[in-house]
């Protein structure tokens, strides 16, 4: 699987996320470094799943809207 890239915003959006849970709900203060190295462990360990989540979603949708037009297409056809 390929590795997942996020720029620079994104990354900097999860990471004070981070910081603003672990502050909100363990009492935690999260220097920057450690919410650095914290951050990249959520993403490598957890992205994979949450990307193919959303795969698997896109793979769904994708499939319920090809069985609509084929109905639409079947109900076309002159008999």
């Amino acid at each position: 699987m390929a590795e997942i890239k996020l720029n620079v915003g994104e990354k900097e959006d999860i990471r004070q996320k981070l910081v603003d849970y672990c502050e909100a709900n363990f009492d935690l203060t999260l220097e920057q470094f450690d919410a650095d190295f914290f951050t990249d462990f959520v993403i490598k360990e957890l992205g994979p799943a949450l990307y193919n989540a959303g795969i698997d979603e896109a793979i769904k949708t994708h499939a319920t809207y090809c069985e609509r037009i084929q109905e639409e297409m079947d109900l076309k056809k002159i008999l």
